[in-house]
């Protein structure tokens, strides 16, 4: 049987709790401000606590589960590290296949970070990974001040043209135009394979039963609209620490926005990383742990 293009909906935070206990990691459940309920994980720091704790959000159509690998690499160095389930995905309650309002993505986030601070008033890092990015820039924009540091890995300002004159995508075309709510964008096929060096979390994605198969143009473009006039709305604000990492054969999001959103933003701590080697995805390849303990020595110095 070929699984799910979504996974199963979330209705409340009741059933939330239910499909999670079989889950290892220390979770819990939130309610953001409109009443949606939102999943998160906990991994908590190992030995004397930094003072420091750090939010991941995650990739496209993805969850928090696979993030672990970012706590295994900080809670030895002191640092708590969390794990949000955006509405819509995961085990948060949400639509499946919509991400929200710009507005709903910022109060998840407002949520998350409140509870961090009423756990322990620390220092509070957002660690993004593409899609991810787009969300905690549009928190950022207007509650940077709740932030010691910011870190894009791969953010998807825009799409690498290349991606747009593939076959496989002209051809679908149609569904741009006339049907651009219905799930025909492949994420684990070939632009899977592009995105990471990794195989065995190429299998470990297409078999998750958590995870997104086939997101639609329209979830696309939400994403996008997240970040939209990025240049004057949110370039300007970004005045906390910020770190950019992308690999240098990312072939799925723009290298020349990142390399402009560093180059524009307000911080006067800023640091643009690039690995020559990398794909799309810069935290399951073999350069990980590089990049992780290099993340690591990052927040610890902030």
């Amino acid at each position: 049987m070929l699984p799910a293009q979504m996974p199963p909906p979330i209705v409340s935070a009741d059933e939330a709790s239910q499909w999670s206990q079989p889950i290892k990691d220390r979770h819990g459940v939130i309610t953001s401000t409109d009443g949606t309920c939102l999943f998160y994980r906990y991994w908590p720091a190992i030995g004397a606590w930094s003072g420091r704790s750090v939010l991941v959000l995650h990739g496209i159509g993805y969850h928090s589960g696979p993030y672990k690998v970012v706590a295994d690499a900080l809670n030895p160095r002191g640092i708590d590290v969390y794990g949000l389930d955006a509405r819509g995905h995961g085990l948060s309650c949400g639509q499946r296949g919509y991400i929200g309002s710009p507005a709903q993505v910022a109060a998840d986030i407002a949520a998350m970070v409140s509870l961090l601070k009423q756990r322990s008033g620390s220092k509070i890092y957002l660690i993004n990974d593409s899609m991810g990015c787009n969300y905690a820039l549009d928190f950022a924009r207007n509650y940077g001040d709740e932030l010691s540091g910011l870190i894009l890995l791969a953010p998807a300002f825009d799409i690498e043209k290349r991606q747009l004159f593939q076959w496989n995508s002209l051809s679908l075309l149609p569904y741009f135009l006339f049907a651009h709510r219905k799930a025909v964008i492949n994420l684990v096929g070939h632009r899977l394979d592009e995105s990471s060096r990794d195989r065995q979390f190429i299998a470990s994605r297409r078999s998750d039963p958590l995870a997104y198969k086939e997101v639609s143009f329209g979830y696309l473009l939400d994403i996008r609209r997240l970040v939209g006039n990025w240049k004057r709305a949110i370039a300007p604000q970004i005045r906390m620490p910020l770190l950019v990492v992308q690999g240098g054969k990312d072939n799925v999001v723009s290298h020349k926005n990142c390399v402009r959103f560093e180059r524009m933003a307000a911080s006067s701590d800023k640091q643009l990383k690039i690995y020559p080697a990398v794909y799309h995805t810069t935290l399951w390849d073999p350069e990980t742990p590089k990049i992780l303990h290099m993340l690591g020595d990052w927040i610890s110095a902030r």
